[in-house]
């Protein structure tokens, strides 16, 4: 039984990314940032990494006003190694939209993967000033720290280092409470003992642990289903996806861009709805061509579904 369960899971996952595949051969010629957005991070869900640095880089090309295009070609290029890159485009996301949190912690993880400490500290605290309850930035900052203390980068970072590498960690976990685990307590009682190179690795192993909002990649097929196969799409399929969201919600009330998603969910039911609506209108005209009420209303609801559609499209931008 367990083999036929994994041999299933097998073959949908390969089944899932064959169809990603002829999408993104599909849509290769495509001039729209947005389309190239969608692909890439599929292909980022999926851990096609190369795919995905390809359909982020020529969004950029596209649109290159969209600062989430350059943090997303920034974990990318992380999940591959090219830390050099992530921080030039990191930074550039930052300089069109300085004012978000996951900017500057993603930058600060750049910076750790370079032992750049005291870069890193500063992204991270900039990134705790924006948003004062960020626990992945809390932690990031007292990473930070230990592994300075391991490498001796900076000097000024070594002073009262232990205190605050301890004051980050409780209010992490005070955020989150996964963050207090096995390893992060064996990391405490290392980091005690001044042996910060042992310390550094059992606190990455107990970040390892913390578990992550549920994987989103059935959101981005989502929405590359309404946007290009809508012809198949039915209020059942919406209906199932809208429920698959709030089983997540139920999971990680505080993780905000699932609320965002589901705004976006009920804005296509909406859409959807409203164009049965206008169809209805239609065939009570095609009965009746001199039915004024429904010609009336038929124009309301066009006029409704104008709106919906400017509302789309901005909200997926």
């Amino acid at each position: 039984m367990g083999d036929f369960v994994f041999n299933e899971r097998v073959r949908s996952k390969k089944a899932e990314i064959q169809t990603l595949l002829k999408l993104a051969e599909k849509l290769k010629d495509s001039e729209n940032a947005e389309t190239k957005n969608l692909l890439g991070q599929a292909f980022l869900k999926k851990g096609m990494y190369d795919e995905a640095i390809s359909e982020f880089e020529e969004a950029i090309i596209l649109d290159s006003r969209v600062s989430g295009l350059y943090n997303s070609l920034g974990s990318a290029y992380m999940a591959v190694g090219r830390h050099d890159e992530a921080v030039a485009v990191l930074e550039q996301a930052i300089n069109l939209k300085p004012e978000r949190a996951d900017y500057y912690n993603n930058l600060g993880v750049a910076y750790l993967k370079k032992e750049r400490c005291k870069k890193a500290v500063e992204r991270f605290q900039r990134a705790i000033d924006i948003n004062p309850y960020y626990a992945d930035a809390c932690f990031n900052l007292a990473l930070a720290l230990v592994l300075n203390g391991a490498t001796k980068e900076d000097f000024a970072l070594s002073v009262n280092c232990q205190q605050r590498v301890m004051e980050n960690l409780e209010k992490a976990a005070k955020i989150n409470p996964q963050y207090k685990n096995e390893h992060t307590s064996r990391g405490e009682e290392l980091l005690k003992r001044n042996d910060y190179e042992k310390a550094y690795a059992a606190f990455t192993q107990g970040q390892r642990s913390v578990s992550k909002p549920a994987d989103l990649g059935f959101v981005i097929d989502f929405y590359l289903q309404v946007i290009y196969n809508s012809k198949k799409l039915n209020s059942a399929a919406i209906w199932r996806h809208i429920r698959q969201l709030q089983d997540v919600i139920e999971k990680h009330p505080n993780y905000a861009d699932l609320y965002n998603h589901l705004g976006v969910a009920y804005v296509i039911m909406s859409k959807f709805v409203n164009n049965k609506a206008v169809q209805q209108f239609e065939k009570a005209q095609q009965i009746n061509p001199a039915f004024d009420r429904a010609k009336r209303n038929q124009k309301l609801a066009e006029y409704d579904r104008k709106g919906a559609q400017l509302l789309f499209d901005a909200i997926l931008k």
